[in-house]
C-alpha cells in the first residue's frame, strides 16, 4: 500500500500511473477533487477518461461484466470504477479484475481504476490491486478553495487565514467548502467561531467508532495548578505545531508522555494542550479496541490511526498507555504485535499529529517506548507542594463561585498536606454541598471539617508512590519548578 505524502494530487497520481500497474485502487471519499486530478493527469498522456457507476448502466450492469469489457476494449483509454467497494466481496467479481490484470499487464495505454471512500481488498486481490492512500486536500488546494468562496466584505485577515487553512486540513474539499459556507454566512468571523466550526466538522468525521472520542476541552493553562515546567513547555512550542512550521523544516512537536501520582492533572495536559494550540483532541479507548466489539482489535487499532491522521493538525491522547497497550494486568504480553505497531506508526506518523500519552506505573513500559524520539519529553508530576496546593485551591474554589479570599488558605494548605489535585478538588465541593444543604454559602469551616475526614492517596498508597518517585528521579523532567521542597511563602507566613 501506497501511503501519500502533502505533495500535490497531480504529482502522486501521475507517480501511480507511471507504476504501469494495471489496476489502481485510489482510496479517498473526495470524489470530485480526485476526478478531477484523473482527468488533468490522464489529459497529459493522451488518452481518454471515462467513468462506471450503477447509475450510468442500463439496468445498473453487471460489475463484473463491465470490467472485463474494459479490459478488453480495443481503444486505450482509462476506465474508473465508481462504488465498487460493496461488489469486492463478490468471487465473480474478484475473478474478473483478475482477469482484467493479467490482460492489461502489456497494454499501459489502458488501466483500470477503482475509486471508493470505502477501502475493501480480499486476499485474493492483493497481489493484483495497488492501493494508493488518497491524502486529504493539502494547503495550497485548501487557501485556493478559501480564495474561490471568499467575497471582498468577508475576507479575513493573514492571521485569521492562516488559521483557517491549517484548521481545515484533514478535510475533504466537499467537507471544507460546507465549513466556509457555514463560518462565513454571518461576515468575517472571529478565530474562535473558525475553530468551533471547524472542530465539529472533524468530531463529525471521526463520528461511528465509540473507540475514537472527540474531547472538547475545557480547561486553560489558568485552570491548572503549578506543574510549571509542563505548562512553559506547552506555551513555548504552541507557535511550531502548524503547516508553516512544517514547510520551514522547524522541529514540530511529535508527542508528550506524562507519568506520575494519580490524580495530579496528567490527562488534563492533553485537554489544555489542545485548546491552547487550537487543534482537535480526540482520546482513543484502547479498551473499546480490544473489547472486539469493532472487529479485529488490531485492524481496529490501524483504522483508528488512520482516522486520526486524516484529521490532521491534531492531538491524540491515549490514556494510562501501560494498560492500553497491554502491559499490564492479566493479558500483559500478548499485544507485543500491536506494540510494534505503534512504535513503527510513532516513527512515521504525519507531523501534525502529536500523542498526549500519559501513565500511572511507567516503570511497565518497555524502554523504547519512552527513548527519545518516540516523545519529546518525558515529564512526572508528583504531589502538589503547598505553594501548587494553595493555588489550586484558589482554582477551585473560583470554580465553585465563591471568592478564595474569604478562606483561611494558609490553614487550608496545612490540611492538605500530602493530597493530590483531584482529592482538593472533591473536598472543594464537597464543602459546597453542605452549604447548599443547609442553604448558606459554605465557609472555611466546612472545608477544614471535610479535610479531617479524608484519607488521602499519598498514604494508602505510599509505597508505590515512593517506588514512582526513584524511577522518576533521573529518567523524566519534573513538571512542576522546584520539586523537592515544601517551603513557600503563603501571605505573611512560611510554611515549610
Amino acid at each position: 500500500m501506497t501511503r501519500a505524502t502533502d505533495a500535490p494530487l497531480d504529482d502522486l497520481l501521475r507517480d501511480a500511473l507511471g507504476s504501469r500497474h494495471p489496476l489502481l485502487y485510489l482510496h479517498s471519499p473526495d470524489e470530485a477533487r480526485v476526478l478531477a486530478a484523473l482527468e488533468r493527469v490522464v489529459a497529459e498522456r493522451g488518452v481518454p477518461l471515462r467513468e462506471w457507476a450503477r447509475t450510468d448502466a442500463p439496468g445498473g450492469a453487471d460489475p463484473a461484466s463491465a470490467v472485463l469489457e474494459a479490459a478488453d476494449a480495443a481503444e486505450p483509454g482509462f476506465m474508473v470504477f465508481k462504488d465498487l467497494a460493496a461488489d469486492l466481496e463478490q468471487p465473480l467479481l474478484q475473478r474478473a479484475l483478475r482477469d482484467a490484470y493479467y490482460r492489461l499487464r502489456e497494454r499501459p495505454d489502458c488501466r483500470l481504476l477503482i475509486l471508493d471512500g470505502t477501502l475493501v481488498v480480499p486476499p485474493s486481490l492483493r497481489g493484483n490491486l495497488q492501493v494508493l492512500e488518497v491524502p486529504p486536500p493539502a494547503s495550497s488546494e485548501l487557501a485556493a478553495l478559501l480564495d474561490e468562496l471568499l467575497d471582498a466584505d468577508a475576507t479575513p485577515d493573514e492571521a485569521s487565514r492562516e488559521l483557517l487553512v491549517q484548521a481545515l486540513r484533514g478535510l475533504g474539499l466537499d467537507e471544507a467548502r460546507h465549513v466556509l459556507h457555514a463560518v462565513f454566512a454571518g461576515g468575517a468571523p472571529s478565530p474562535e467561531r473558525i475553530l468551533d466550526a471547524v472542530q465539529q466538522a472533524k468530531r463529525t468525521l471521526a463520528a461511528g467508532g465509540d473507540y475514537l472520542e472527540y474531547v472538547l476541552p475545557d480547561r486553560d493553562l489558568a485552570g491548572i495548578g503549578g506543574l510549571s515546567n509542563l505548562k512553559e513547555w506547552i506555551t513555548t512550542r504552541a507557535g511550531l505545531f502548524g503547516q508553516r512550521a512544517v514547510d520551514a523544516g522547524e522541529p514540530v512537536p511529535r508527542g508528550l508522555l506524562v507519568m506520575g501520582v494519580s490524580g495530579c492533572g496528567k490527562s488534563l495536559v492533553a485537554k489544555v494542550l489542545a485548546r491552547e494550540w487550537r487543534v482537535p483532541l480526540f482520546r482513543l479507548d484502547m479498551n473499546r479496541v480490544f473489547s472486539g466489539a469493532y472487529g479485529n482489535p488490531e485492524a481496529t487499532f490501524h483504522r483508528a490511526l488512520r482516522t486520526v491522521e486524516s484529521l490532521a493538525p491534531v492531538v491524540l491522547w491515549i490514556d494510562e498507555i501501560e494498560n492500553g497497550l497491554g502491559f499490564t494486568g492479566p493479558g500483559k504480553g500478548e499485544t507485543t504485535h500491536l506494540f510494534s505497531a505503534f512504535l513503527t506508526w510513532m516513527q512515521e506518523k504525519p507531523p501534525l499529529v502529536f500523542v498526549a500519552a500519559t501513565a500511572n506505573r511507567i516503570e511497565d513500559l518497555p524502554a523504547e517506548m519512552i527513548r527519545k524520539g518516540r516523545f519529546d519529553q518525558v515529564f512526572f508530576v508528583d504531589l502538589p507542594d503547598a505553594g501548587e496546593r494553595r493555588e489550586l485551591l484558589e482554582i477551585h474554589l473560583a470554580r465553585q463561585a465563591t471568592d478564595p479570599a474569604a478562606f483561611d488558605l494558609v490553614a487550608l494548605v496545612r490540611d492538605t498536606d500530602g493530597w493530590n489535585a483531584a482529592e482538593i478538588e472533591q473536598a472543594v465541593i464537597a464543602a459546597r454541598t453542605q452549604g447548599l444543604h443547609e442553604a448558606r454559602p459554605f465557609n472555611s469551616a466546612d472545608l477544614r471539617a471535610v479535610a479531617r475526614r479524608v484519607v488521602p492517596l499519598s498514604r494508602t498508597m505510599s509505597e508505590q508512590i515512593k517506588t514512582l518517585r526513584d524511577w522518576a528521579w533521573d529518567r523524566a523532567t519534573p513538571a512542576s519548578r522546584g520539586k523537592g521542597t515544601d517551603a513557600v511563602t503563603l501571605g505573611d507566613e512560611e510554611l515549610a
